[in-house]
């Protein structure tokens, strides 16, 4: 009888220590797990931050270059009128020169 009961403890540590040995590798696995989503989750996160910076620049870069061609055409346009303007000026100083020599000539 005696070598029963001390199968039964035998057996009943070699269940115990299997179980904590499971417990040990399940934790352990887990932990792995939880690092390896970690990781993941920290190299999205570091990639989603990137091409936000990424895309921030280049609209920055766009803006800027629009506002650079913007005041060009401005520019332009200032010339134009100012051309015309100078122009319609001249004429118009010609015509009244023109007037004034014609009433007294």
């Amino acid at each position: 009888m005696k070598e029963i009961i001390d199968q039964i403890i035998e057996i009943d540590s070699l269940a115990f220590e299997n179980k904590t040995k499971n417990e040990q590798l399940l934790l352990e696995k887990k932990q792995e797990y939880e690092k390896t989503i970690q990781d993941y989750r920290i190299k999205k996160l570091d990639y989603a931050k990137n091409k936000a910076q990424q895309l921030a620049e280049e609209t920055e870069k766009l803006i800027n270059e629009n506002e650079l061609t913007q005041e060009s055409k401005i520019l332009k346009i200032s010339e134009e009128i100012e051309k015309l303007y100078k122009k319609s000026e001249e004429d118009l100083v010609e015509k009244i020169f023109n007037k004034l020599f014609v009433l007294e000539g």
